[in-house]
């Protein structure tokens, strides 16, 4: 009885850190959503606002949640406070502390940080032009690792499973 019980619990473990790792992509996947969804929601005030970009960010940070509404909140907020620093910056800055948190690939990171200072120097029309590049790298991208986790995660899955059984195996 003491075995089966120890059998079970070291099958569902193993799966169950199979699965944990399936939902750790699925939260990756989860983030460049949110950013991409950011960084439209930017491009449309930007083009029905005609505000400042500061003034963009702080009232755009309005309409997110979770972090990426603090990121443009306080970006929007270090200007009205007058704090020191270009828009780039602070984007930086800002980029720096959200992506500490929950990090996504390299070269995604050095987009969404480069974003600010490429920005800070365009007219709104390209600006817009810009937001909408990255937006398309970021669909691409989430394709791309949608593509790759689909079948990494039937093999992760599957992994758990046969790892389990295997140490069971190995047990009795």
């Amino acid at each position: 009885m003491v075995k089966g019980i120890g059998i079970l619990i070291v099958i569902f473990g193993s799966s169950g850190l199979g699965l944990s790792i399936v939902r750790e992509r699925k939260a990756y996947l989860e983030q460049c959503r949110a950013w991409r969804e950011l960084f439209g929601l930017i491009e449309n005030e930007i083009a029905f606002q005609k505000s400042s970009l500061p003034e963009i960010c702080g009232r755009a940070g309005m309409h997110l949640r979770d972090d990426k509404k603090l990121f443009l909140e306080s970006i929007g907020g270090t200007f009205d406070r007058g704090e020191g620093g270009t828009l780039g910056e602070i984007w930086r800055r800002e980029a720096d502390r959200v992506l500490s948190e929950k990090p996504l690939k390299k070269e995604v990171e050095d987009e969404i940080k480069g974003m600010g200072e490429k920005l800070c120097f365009e007219d709104s029309e390209m600006q817009r032009k810009m937001l909408q590049d990255i937006e398309k790298y970021l669909r691409k991208h989430e394709e791309e690792q949608e593509n790759a986790d689909k079948e990494r995660n039937k093999l992760t899955l599957c992994a758990g499973v046969m790892g389990g059984l295997l140490l069971t195996i190995l047990f009795l």
